[in-house]
């Protein structure tokens, strides 16, 4: 018998299957337990990635800013569009991928960070960077048009929309200080 508290070891596999738009949110199982899992893990995740980034108090209230901007800007999309009962597999979808693209960030991260990488290196993982954002962008598109079911094109917009506020909002709420 396999322990409830634990995240069932398919999930994985589901999550990495949409990374490559080979599944949608609803071959989740609908389980509030498994995305607050998942939630803890991103949370978790976004902590490990940025520590070498980012101040303490910055990144922290960065995540949870992701969190919570993620959370409502799906509840409010789904129950404009009379969809809120695929709430908790939409956000786990979400939340999960995104926690998948923070670890993929992570080594993109530890570059960018070294001060003492070569000028090449650093545009390289610029542009690694920038492919990794425009991928996340397109899978959670791909959740959006299935979730909602609508056109990919309409998904899209929705995507960059949760882009463009997430990244608003943390730079409105967490300027970045700049050294004098």
């Amino acid at each position: 018998m396999s322990d409830p508290k634990k995240i069932p070891d398919n999930i994985f596999g589901k999550l990495l299957a949409l990374l490559f738009l080979k599944s949608a949110p609803e071959d989740l199982p609908y389980s509030p337990r498994l995305t607050f899992q998942l939630v803890a893990v991103y949370l978790f995740s976004g902590i490990v990635v940025l520590q070498t980034t980012l101040a303490p108090d910055d990144m922290y209230a960065g995540i949870l800013l992701g969190v919570l901007v993620q959370y409502v800007f799906t509840y409010v999309v789904l129950l404009a569009l009379n969809k809120a009962a695929r709430l908790m597999q939409t956000f786990a979808a979400l939340i999960g991928v995104s926690l998948l693209f923070n670890l993929l960030s992570w080594p993109v991260f530890s570059i960018l960070a070294d001060n003492s990488a070569s000028e090449s290196l650093m545009s390289t993982m610029s542009l690694m960077f920038l492919l990794l954002i425009s991928w996340e962008v397109l899978v959670k598109a791909h959740i959006f048009k299935h979730a909602l079911e609508m056109k990919m094109f309409a998904a899209l917009a929705l995507s960059f929309s949760l882009f463009f506020i997430s990244l608003t909002l943390s730079q409105l709420l967490l300027p970045v200080e700049t050294a004098s």
